[in-house]
């Protein structure tokens, strides 16, 4: 815990006199500050703010200075080197310097640095977003020509959770105007190559065909036969069934991997983890994106896939008017459009994998609400890889 007059002391002192706190706020539920004098303010502010639990390894505060409202971050030790971290603000810079205006660039220290240093940490301080956050349909869907053919039990379940389609462009013409910025940056290699991404989907694939599908099974099986709670009997039957449909799609995934990963891209800093809840709106579209770090150098298709799926509905027009949003900006080529659709399948049948992974091979605590969270989107997913499966079929 850090009292307001160690955050000035230790991290704000690096700054000039203007960033010093006037009032703090922490905003992570797993971040509690000792505020002393600023105490009062403090709760009263609190109890009109929606706080998050910091599940990323950073923790945050709302900082109030003569120089206006910031946001103070922690990045807590062992998450990243200084490097990384240098490697990070390096892209955020460049993309700045090439007419980003969205993106919170961390204030420089007195000493013309990024980040200080303390308490075996690294902090930054960065202006404050604002605009709101749209909230992601509850579930992802794919791209496939047969997707608008779904059975009454989805539609019933899942349908009418879109965002509104002019959000939809502005996310993807800023998604597509940081990766054109950041196109230029200086890398040690060749701007063409593989896909790291493509090739690290295609090991864990390898992986769940040579044993990993027979263990979790064995796994799900036993703890379904045990149990007597309501909750974790769905749970097992549901992963069950989507264990079995992936274990259906595993081929096809592979054979697009495989491909894939033979295809030589243009290679470049990208976000990583692009989502929808890392954007801000104002009334005339995205006005902030937060959380870059997990910056690497990839294909911009990592990021594509990764929005995109964050904001789709059950009407694939999402996906075609975000592409045609995206490529008003940058153009993509015919292998970059061929992973698309492989990355999609790829990450969400993965996704789906860890869940199951997590709670019945690593035994990781879930409390029943996580777990019924879970068993829903999973449920999302079987239905709709069933659909796709009688779809193909018929036909």
């Amino acid at each position: 815990m850090f009292t307001i007059r160690q955050i000035n002391r230790f991290v704000l002192s690096e700054y000039s006199k203007e960033y010093r706190a006037l009032d703090i706020l922490p905003i992570d539920m797993a971040n509690q500050v000792d505020l002393f004098d600023a105490r009062d303010s403090v709760v009263r502010k609190m109890s009109d703010l929606s706080a998050t639990s910091s599940l990323d390894g950073c923790r945050h505060w709302q900082v109030y200075t003569r120089a206006g409202l910031f946001c103070l971050r922690r990045w807590c030790s062992g998450m990243l080197g200084k490097n990384r971290l240098q490697f990070i603000q390096a892209v955020l810079w460049h993309a700045v310097c090439e007419g980003i205006t969205f993106i919170p660039l961390p204030v420089e220290t007195i000493e013309h640095r990024g980040f200080v240093t303390f308490d075996n940490a690294y902090w930054e301080l960065l202006p404050w977003i604002d605009g709101v956050e749209e909230r992601p349909p509850l579930h992802t869907v794919g791209i496939d020509s047969d997707v608008d053919v779904i059975d009454d039990a989805l539609i019933e379940r899942y349908g009418n959770m879109s965002i509104p389609s002019h959000r939809i462009v502005s996310a993807m013409r800023s998604l597509a105007q940081f990766h054109r910025a950041v196109s230029t940056f200086p890398l040690p290699n060749p701007p063409v190559g593989y896909s790291y991404t493509i090739s690290n989907l295609l090991s864990k694939w390898r992986n769940w065909i040579s044993g990993g599908f027979d263990n979790l099974y064995r796994e799900i099986r036993d703890r379904w036969c045990v149990t007597t709670s309501r909750s974790l009997i769905d749970f097992a039957e549901t992963g069950l069934r989507f264990q079995n449909n992936a274990v259906i799609h595993s081929g096809q995934a592979i054979e697009g991997l495989t491909r894939s990963s033979r295809m030589v891209v243009q290679i470049q800093p990208v976000i990583g983890n692009c989502c929808l809840r890392h954007l801000r709106f104002s009334d005339a579209g995205v006005c902030g994106m937060i959380d870059f770090k997990e910056v690497v150098v990839d294909s911009v298709m990592v990021d594509v896939v990764s929005l995109l799926s964050s904001m789709s509905s059950l009407d694939s027009t999402s996906w075609q008017v975000g592409l045609r949003a995206y490529q008003q900006i940058r153009q993509l080529d015919d292998y970059e459009i061929f992973m698309l659709k492989t990355l999609y399948h790829s990450l969400f049948l993965l996704e789906g994998l860890d869940y199951l992974t997590d709670f019945f091979l690593l035994n990781k605590p879930m409390n029943e609400y996580q777990i019924n969270k879970i068993t829903d989107r999973l449920e999302y997913w079987n239905l709709r890889m069933e659909t796709e499966n009688r779809n193909r079929t018929s036909a």
